[in-house]
């Protein structure tokens, strides 16, 4: 029982740790490609959008923070999900690697992670702003500011802020996982309706991967938006 028990704790801190060695990993080559694509037009076109929605929806003080990290999640989890282009599977299986998911953000656990730095991020902007203990009175006081439901208010708000960041990571896997689902299926199928039905859902899927990278970043920023303004 006591064997069990460690070799249980030895695969969960390994597990973990190549979680955490995977996001470090993205956070350097993102860098890297982001400095070698800095003065490219698409990257001018996404800062030029990033900069008016911040500013139209998140105050003076916390526009740069925002932009920032708004920017570097966009560039790792577009990245990442390009990931899923390349034959995944024949790279599984040439390494012997058939219990790792190359994609990262199919793996519940990375895009957990993104959601929950972002989160993070929207808590410390809120403690700047107005302070934690006044952060947790709003919890209290919203929606309906009535001291007979001030108990009531805090359960919804804490529920619904709980399920922000499961719904945003969740959101996430679940297009990405998905789509590797039906490409699996589709392999399955006979070489001529292989090839076909893999060029028309590979031409949808390059259009899903940014997709899915530009929707994270927005919900992210209008959360964001949301609590400085509550």
């Amino acid at each position: 029982m006591v064997i069990l028990k460690k070799n249980i704790l030895n695969n969960f801190l390994n597990f973990k740790i190549i979680d955490l060695n995977l996001i470090i990993l993205l956070l350097f080559i993102h860098l890297i490609v982001f400095y070698l694509l800095k003065n490219n037009n698409l990257m001018i076109l996404l800062s030029i959008y990033l900069n008016n929605f911040i500013k139209n929806s998140i105050n003076l003080n916390s526009r740069n923070i925002i932009f920032f990290f708004s920017l570097v999640l966009f560039n790792i989890i577009l990245f990442s999900n390009f990931i899923d282009l390349f034959p995944n599977n024949l790279i599984k299986n040439f390494l012997n690697l058939k219990q790792i998911e190359i994609v990262p953000t199919s793996n519940i656990n990375i895009t957990f992670c993104f959601s929950i730095i972002s989160f993070l991020i929207i808590i410390m902007l809120t403690h700047k702003k107005i302070g934690f203990k006044k952060y947790i009175y709003s919890f209290f006081i919203y929606p309906i500011n009535t001291e007979y439901l001030y108990l009531f208010n805090f359960i919804i708000e804490s529920i619904s802020y709980i399920m922000k960041p499961i719904s945003l990571s969740l959101r996430l896997f679940g297009n990405i996982f998905s789509s590797e689902i039906i490409f699996n299926i589709i392999n399955n199928m006979n070489v001529f309706i292989n090839s076909f039905l893999n060029l028309i859902w590979g031409i949808f899927h390059f259009i899903i991967l940014p997709l899915q990278s530009f929707i994270f970043i927005t919900l992210v920023i209008i959360y964001v938006s949301q609590t400085l303004n509550h």
